[in-house]
């Protein structure tokens, strides 16, 4: 089983040091390039570094870092869903969508002891991520429909978010279902293990398109 917890706490250390690797290249890209929808990308890598320095401080106190956590949904729907409908979609509505997924995720900040810490659900989290699916769906739908421009990687981003958001929606149900169930240690470290390595997959992808942007500028 050690050898388990192993491969976790090493798949989380590469995942924070690459992390704050990212969160350097995304201030040089900030101070360098113009493209306003890449400085949004390179804040939020920024923020994602950030909180997982903070989670990574809080993580013996799951009670702490499961508000760190959710704290953390709130700021990211934020931030991609402005992203999303500023210089994409460019709807009123989705403005009042986000609105109401945001109070939900408050809701759920300030009452997710009531039932206590292991009886916990992420329902409002995967309501965020369905809502987020949803909008880049529309994005890719109104490209195609208006025939718009939108440039190879205003494509390439919407494409690694909707992978990225769809899977974590699995996770997040999955989740939802083995709270309190019976899974053995070894279950848990693979299951987290593999979900470590979604965000590995993840921040590498966006990091390297903030790169290649970053290269053009030059």
């Amino acid at each position: 089983m050690n050898n388990y917890y192993l491969i976790f706490d090493s798949l989380t250390s590469a995942n924070s040091i690459l992390l704050f690797l990212y969160s350097i290249l995304s201030t040089i890209f900030i101070n360098k390039c113009k493209d306003r929808t890449m400085k949004i990308v390179a804040i939020y890598l920024s923020l994602c570094c950030l909180f997982d320095l903070i989670t990574f401080f809080f993580f013996k106190y799951l009670v702490n870092s499961l508000f760190i956590l959710i704290l953390f949904r709130i700021v990211e729907l934020l931030i991609i869903g402005y992203l999303i409908n500023k210089y994409w979609l460019k709807s009123t509505i989705v403005w009042y969508a986000m609105a109401g997924s945001c109070v939900y995720l408050v809701y759920d900040l300030l009452t997710y002891k009531t039932n206590g810490i292991l009886n916990y659900e992420a329902n409002a989290q995967t309501v965020a991520n369905l809502l987020l699916i949803v909008l880049i769906v529309a994005t890719l739908l109104k490209q195609l429909r208006a025939n718009q421009p939108f440039t190879v990687t205003n494509q390439m981003l919407c494409m690694v978010l909707l992978a990225y958001f769809s899977i974590h929606l699995i996770y997040t149900v999955i989740q939802n279902f083995i709270i309190n169930q019976s899974f053995s240690d070894k279950s848990f470290v693979l299951f987290y293990s593999s979900y470590v390595v979604l965000h590995i997959a993840y921040y590498f992808t966006l990091a390297f398109i903030l790169f290649k942007n970053l290269k053009k500028h030059k």
